[in-house]
């Protein structure tokens, strides 16, 4: 409900229909979380932190601020994956294992 104030932002659920009316809606979404320009840009994660979990990163300055990311990455990931059907789903979880190897 409008005014409600209330945080939570449903998601249309993308199961291969309308994708261009998704699109628009994920984006706003993103934007609103102030997770877009991760979305669209990525990180990058130098290769003497690839080995290392979220839990694992010690807390220093830069490590603080690759927890950080790697926070607002996983926030992401959950959106996207609770938008899209059973169907879609297992097309974007082999992708994301694919990038985590």
């Amino acid at each position: 409900m409008y005014g409600s104030g209330s945080s939570d932002v449903r998601t249309l659920i993308f199961s291969s229909e309308n994708f261009e009316f998704w699109r628009i809606k994920m984006v706003t979404i993103f934007k609103l979380y102030g997770l877009w320009t991760l979305v669209e840009k990525g990180i990058t994660i130098p290769d003497s932190k690839k080995k290392k979990t979220a839990k694992e990163i010690s807390i220093e300055e830069d490590d603080e601020k690759m927890a950080a990311i790697l926070m607002k990455n996983a926030k992401a990931l959950g959106i996207i994956q609770n938008a899209v059907s059973n169907k879609i789903f297992p097309h974007i979880a082999n992708a994301d294992s694919a990038k985590m190897a």
